[in-house]
């Protein structure tokens, strides 16, 4: 294998174990520290309802469908990521409540196992009571039952709801389909992975060349001192010294203490160089997977919104 690939392989395995719901941790740094703003952009959250048959499939594939018992369905994946914000009306409840019984006698799956599962899943969900009049001029329509969930929707300012139920856009609302939330799912785990190669000061975007210059020179007093050192430590060095260069006041002071701590080191290991543009590389390829899916949901999330 070439030097090459080991160095793609090695940033690629590093970051191989970044999840989705990661992306609740960087929504908060984001809160938190406004000065990352300019290098790590923004994350993507929408409000939704959710209709009762997609919760029903998704209790169904939890119990019956699932093989690895850590695996989530679309939908609880973006829930958890944050990327959705999940509301139901109380109708919810009732209803899936009582399909429950008649679900594990047609499909064959055990009652208790269902319950159980249904108990974790309607704690992702806000609850929240829509209009009544706003219900009972919607229940005119074509299915009744959807009335309490495209009020709601109105009531929230939701995008929509999510539903396999085509009657909801019939009755004035906006449907959103379970491949809308796949795309969501996929741009959470590609903008997860971006997020965390800029959290951790890898990528070069947004860093200036004489910000670049400065760590450079920092770098250099620790290049031999480093070589031998685990590659682990070698990237916590570089996001370290790319963390410095987005804050001057903090960028003397640490190099100067760099170079006062190790001194009569020349020469700058190339290996550092190369871990920085892989990681860029692979950051701006995540980066262009989410913008890809997101531009994809958008298609249904920003129907009837305009203005």
């Amino acid at each position: 294998m070439s030097a090459e690939n080991k160095v793609s392989d090695f940033i690629t395995s590093l970051f191989r174990g970044v999840r989705s719901d990661h992306l609740k941790h960087f929504r908060f740094a984001l809160e938190e520290w406004h000065e990352l703003q300019p290098l790590l952009g923004d994350v993507a959250r929408f409000r939704v309802v959710v209709d009762t048959n997609v919760v029903l499939g998704d209790l169904l594939w939890l119990c019956k469908k699932r093989k690895n018992e850590e695996a989530k369905t679309s939908l609880l994946e973006v829930i958890e990521a944050e990327t959705i914000e999940a509301y139901a009306p109380p109708a919810l409840i009732k209803e899936v409540e009582e399909k429950l019984p008649y679900v594990s006698k047609k499909r064959k799956v055990d009652i208790e196992k269902l319950q159980a599962q249904w108990e974790t899943y309607k704690t992702k969900l806000t609850i929240q009571e829509p209009e009544p009049a706003s219900v009972k001029s919607l229940q005119q329509g074509v299915d009744p039952d959807d009335a309490f969930f495209i009020s709601l929707a109105e009531d929230i300012s939701a995008h929509g709801v999510v539903s396999k139920d085509h009657h909801i856009g019939m009755m004035g609302g906006n449907w959103i389909t379970v491949e809308c939330v796949t795309s969501l799912r996929n741009y959470s785990r590609a903008i997860s992975v971006n997020m965390s190669i800029k959290v951790s000061g890898v990528a070069l975007t947004g860093v200036a060349i004489e910000s670049i210059r400065h760590v450079v020179l920092g770098i250099k007093t620790l290049a031999a001192a480093i070589s031998r050192a685990p590659d682990w430590v070698k990237i916590a060095l570089v996001a370290g010294s790319l963390f410095v260069a987005l804050h001057p006041g903090a960028r003397a002071k640490a190099i100067q203490w760099v170079k006062s701590a190790i001194t009569g080191i020349k020469d700058v290991t190339p290996y550092i160089a190369e871990h920085i543009a892989e990681a860029a590389v692979l950051s701006e390829k995540h980066g262009t997977e989410a913008k890809v899916h997101l531009e994809k949901a958008m298609t249904q999330l920003d129907r009837n919104r305009e203005g």
